[in-house]
């Protein structure tokens, strides 16, 4: 997520994002172990319900609903595009504010 800071111009605070990093890619398989891993399940009880997790997500957000998925957020659809065949969806993401204690 972009660091936001906040600079006072006279009387109105001004907020500057500063640059998006590169975000690294995690596959399926490293998202599935770090799921078995939080949740202490065996990873042959788990496995399948992951994927079909993953599967209804796709078809959720490729129907054109938007998601409401505490802790994940509400996604939106804000931008969809069919070139060459397949689905292109950008999606917004809002997420509450994690709680710092």
């Amino acid at each position: 997520m972009p660091e936001t800071s906040v600079e006072k111009a006279g009387d109105s605070p001004a907020i500057i994002m500063q640059d998006p990093h590169v975000a690294a890619v995690v596959q399926k398989r490293d998202f599935i172990d770090r799921v078995i891993a939080a949740s202490g399940a065996r990873k042959s009880d788990a496995k399948p319900v992951i994927e079909a997790t993953l599967a209804e997500l796709g078809r959720v957000l490729s129907d054109g609903h938007t998601l409401a998925v505490p802790p994940l957020g509400r996604a939106r659809i804000s931008c969809e595009k069919d070139p060459r065949g397949g689905d292109v969806i950008t999606l917004r993401l809002r997420r509450r504010p994690t709680k710092t204690n």
